[in-house]
């Protein structure tokens, strides 16, 4: 004798003790957890090749993956994965927002050499021109009609050099070029030094300026470039640029240019303990690259013995990388 069949009514009331709901959930609170880790972790995480330290650059995008996460959580709400979600909210914030917040006075130095210029200040803007740009001649013009006291440049070859000369000369009548790199000045350039930095050929240098803060040193540096399996050149270059920092005993340093690199970087924090990075005075993370639409910051200025009183991005202006011109005191 066949039973009766059940009727789908009585699989309805069979309760399910909430597996289905809490399985989204579960999968949701993993991957925040996993966003956590990124952003507490990440210097933990082998640098194969270079893709840790590249993927670092853009350490901030760890954002959207959150905003994604909470979404998800507010169409299939769980406590668990709405938790786990504003956990990593948290520590985004509290890593990013400090920088996305406007910068006051930033720097570091003796309070002695602070005391002595703290009636001076002069302004640095510093770009990366784009090799073999055939705009580079509006790009120097753009720099000079900034009134910056000092124009670093970056990525100089022999097709733009001579443009770049004709928009900064008139107003710049002091400079000094080396490979890709150069520094034109509107007051004399005092003393000047090329360096390699271990790369093997020169690709920085620095020049001892008369400025209205006093005499200052600022180096004008274009770290290689970093990409998956080629990261090697890119770190040496910063160690034997905190190597040559941290000899250096001149009052007043300034470093700038395309570092290649952001401050979230395991190999730019090398530069930490000796010169510090000026972040922007304006809100946003000051991204520089590409110029179209920013995705990173990979061009510094720090200092030592000076304290900023702006920095700002400039606008896009015809180079792949977006300026930076920041005033010094």
């Amino acid at each position: 004798m066949t039973p009766d069949p059940v009727p789908d009514s009585v699989y309805q009331r069979v309760p399910s003790f909430g597996l289905r709901r809490r399985e989204p959930g579960i999968a949701i609170s993993v991957l925040a957890l996993v966003v956590i880790q990124l952003l507490l972790l990440h210097g933990l995480v082998p640098n194969l090749d270079g893709y840790a330290s590249l993927a670092e650059s853009f350490l901030p995008w760890l954002g959207l993956p959150i905003i994604v996460l909470a979404a998800l959580v507010l169409r299939r709400f769980s406590r668990l994965a709405a938790l786990a979600v504003a956990a990593s909210a948290l520590v985004w914030a509290l890593l990013f927002v400090p920088s996305i917040l406007p910068h006051g006075d930033q720097g570091a130095g003796d309070p002695g050499a602070g005391a002595a210029a703290s009636g001076g200040t002069f302004t640095v803007a510093s770009e990366n021109v784009k090799a073999g740009n055939p705009r580079v001649g509006d790009v120097a013009a753009s720099l000079a009609a900034t009134g910056a006291d000092v124009v670093a440049i970056q990525e100089l070859d022999s097709g733009s050099q001579a443009a770049v000369a004709a928009g900064l000369d008139p107003t710049h009548p002091f400079s000094t070029v080396v490979g890709t790199v150069g520094v034109w000045s509107t007051t004399p350039i005092l003393d000047s030094r090329n360096l390699d930095l271990g790369l093997g050929w020169t690709r920085a240098l620095w020049v001892d300026v008369d400025t209205d803060a006093g005499r200052t040193r600022v180096y004008v540096v274009h770290l290689d470039s970093i990409r998956p399996g080629q990261d090697s050149q890119r770190d040496e270059m910063l160690r034997e640029l905190r190597t040559t920092l941290a000899a250096d005993v001149a009052e007043r340093i300034v470093v700038v240019g395309d570092f290649n690199s952001a401050t979230t970087d395991r190999a730019f924090a090398r530069l930490s303990d000796t010169v510090t990075d000026v972040g922007t005075s304006t809100v946003g993370l000051g991204f520089t690259w590409p110029s179209a639409f920013p995705l990173a910051r990979l061009d510094h200025l720090l200092v030592r013995g000076l304290t900023s009183v702006s920095s700002v991005v400039m606008p896009a202006n015809g180079s792949d990388h977006r300026g930076i011109l920041v005033t010094l005191r």
